[in-house]
């Protein structure tokens, strides 16, 4: 079910306080109807209520929230006793502004996907650069300590694995994008911090490394009919692709692309769930329940999201 912010007023939203029981969790964006967040999360809180009755009834739901509405938004759930947020494509830059307190490795990527309600606001925080390790080293065998990077995008996801690959110590980082504001400022933001990095424009002629992890940090391939999002021969087959974007029942063009070049890929559904794992953590306090959620996600081919 997709909500609107204007549905808080009707429904079992309507009664609600700030101090209403039990907690409610949401990820607010746009497109949010391919989401599958609501679906391991709602898994994983039904897990924790068994043995926390704090959380019995705690129900994990999915708004589409245009950006300039996301500062309303934020304040109405806020109002609804919503205790964690998720944030996607398009607000995990947009928020930052918008918020009381951010985590120091959010801050240093300039974006937010998680939002923990506090007494006076909300705190952000950025689980991307954790969850995208994980599935990198338990999908594609490989770490990103050690490695070189080819990240494919300049936006908030490509920020935040950007500064958690160099925080990890990759070996190099090259990052590729199409226009050329976004990647002036992303590689500059990175020499500012006192990392090194190449910066080149999608389609430019570059050095490759022999053997890199290639991730792309864009939204191409969320909707059917995208292309692959980059020319992957371009690429060596010993490189490693790690495709951000997700889709139930199916795999990204551009997932599709790397394994006919002879490359080994995965799609962000192991992605999703360790970074929404460790979200559920921040807001919780509970263990990470990233197996839990991977096995829930590996029944979404069946799963199809439904428009109230």
């Amino acid at each position: 079910m997709i909500f609107k912010i204007e549905d808080l007023r009707s429904g079992e939203f309507a009664a609600r306080t700030p101090q209403s029981t039990p907690p409610f969790f949401a990820v607010l964006g746009k497109p949010i109807a391919h989401s599958l967040s609501p679906l391991m999360q709602n898994a994983a809180l039904a897990e924790i209520a068994k043995s926390d009755a704090a959380y019995a009834g705690s129900k994990y739901f999915a708004f589409e929230v245009a950006p300039e509405s996301l500062a309303g938004a934020l304040a109405a759930l806020r109002e609804k006793n919503f205790l964690g947020i998720n944030l996607t494509i398009p607000h995990k830059e947009v928020a930052v502004p918008l918020l009381d307190d951010i985590d120091p490795p959010a801050k240093l990527a300039g974006a937010c996907n998680t939002l923990l309600k506090t007494s006076g606001g909300w705190k952000g925080y950025n689980t991307d650069g954790f969850g995208l390790e994980k599935a990198v080293e338990h999908s594609l065998g490989r770490e990103i300590k050690g490695s070189d990077i080819v990240i494919i995008g300049a936006g908030g996801a490509a920020r935040a694995a950007a500064f958690h690959a160099l925080s990890r110590g990759c070996r190099s980082l090259i990052i590729l994008n199409r226009g050329a504001e976004r990647l002036g400022k992303l590689s500059s933001d990175i020499r500012g911090a006192g990392f090194e990095c190449e910066a080149h424009l999608l389609g430019e002629k570059f050095a490759c490394p022999p053997s890199p992890v290639i991730i792309n940090a864009t939204s191409v391939g969320l909707k059917e009919g995208d292309p692959p999002c980059a020319d992957f021969s371009a690429f060596p087959p010993s490189a490693a692709f790690f495709d951000m974007p997700y889709a139930a029942g199916r795999e990204t063009p551009s997932t599709l692309a790397a394994r006919a070049r002879g490359m080994r890929a995965c799609g962000g559904l192991a992605m999703l769930a360790w970074q929404g794992a460790k979200s559920l953590s921040i807001w919780t306090a509970k263990p990470l329940m990233g197996e839990l959620m991977i096995k829930t996600l590996n029944g979404a081919e069946k799963w199809q999201p439904s428009n109230k």
